[in-house]
């Protein structure tokens, strides 16, 4: 794929799930512009079916967890621990002017396609109804990421560890979210081509467990999609072209002989 030069910094990392053997570049866009809304639409929603990001404050994220919860976000954190350069009030900066909004985008380019059904990387293969999510900054300040709540409607692929069972929640991570730092400063923190879920709507998650606790998971990149009226709305863009509009019946079709069954 095609390397984009627009970058205020680049780094490199080995990706999770099904591109673990394949490098990719990855460089962070930040997007000034006064918001229209034509703006507006790109600083919130990269993809076609995303919904706007998670949001979160910059201080004060785990105040109300317990100690065993923060714990859990510790470990999971430390697998993107250096992933941005320390994040700062961007209200506060010398050529900040008043508080506004604006966009950081993580632009991926990727060496492979990435598989559309990344079954073998995935520890479970999901229908879930995502119920809230809120967004975090870690706690080395290094990192954005959201964690949403989703209630498991239909289990496709079982995680050996957890036993999944339907009506159960589980905690779904990803990259990117929505940051309000005290300034009044708010920053979009988005992935190139990766839409984020709607609160209320239903997903096929291919779910990542690197070396996360129980019943916590990360998403697959490349791998979301919509379950709508009975068709398929993917949240990625690179999977628009082989699964937007499908039917519901052949899409799961597809994917459960993917899996094997």
């Amino acid at each position: 794929m095609k390397t984009i030069a627009v970058a205020v910094f680049g780094f490199f990392y080995m990706a999770p799930g099904p591109v673990q053997a394949l490098q990719q570049q990855t460089s962070v866009q930040e997007q000034r512009s006064e918001p229209n809304r034509t703006d507006e639409e790109r600083l919130k929603k990269p993809t076609k079916y995303s919904d706007v990001p998670a949001k979160g404050e910059f201080n004060d994220n785990h105040s109300n967890e317990l100690v065993a919860d923060q714990d859990r976000r510790v470990v999971r954190e430390s697998r993107y621990k250096n992933a941005y350069p320390e994040i700062t009030d961007p209200g506060n900066s010398p050529n900040s002017t008043e508080p506004g909004e604006d966009s950081a985008m993580t632009i991926h380019d990727w060496a492979a396609p990435l598989n559309p059904f990344p079954v073998a990387p995935s520890a479970a293969i999901v229908v879930g109804t995502v119920l809230n999510g809120k967004a975090f900054v870690s706690k080395d300040r290094t990192y954005v990421y959201s964690d949403y709540q989703v209630r498991v409607d239909r289990v496709l692929k079982q995680d050996a560890s957890a036993s999944l069972v339907v009506g159960e929640q589980i905690v779904v991570s990803r990259g990117g979210g929505t940051i309000h730092f005290p300034s009044g400063h708010i920053r979009n923190y988005l992935n190139n081509g990766e839409g984020f879920p709607a609160i209320g709507s239903q997903y096929l998650f291919f779910l990542g467990k690197p070396n996360f606790p129980e019943h916590e998971y990360e998403q697959v990149i490349g791998s979301l999609y919509q379950l709508d009226g009975g068709e398929v709305h993917p949240l990625a863009d690179e999977q628009m072209g082989l699964f937007d509009h499908m039917s519901q019946g052949v899409f799961l079709s597809r994917v459960e002989q993917a899996i094997g069954k």
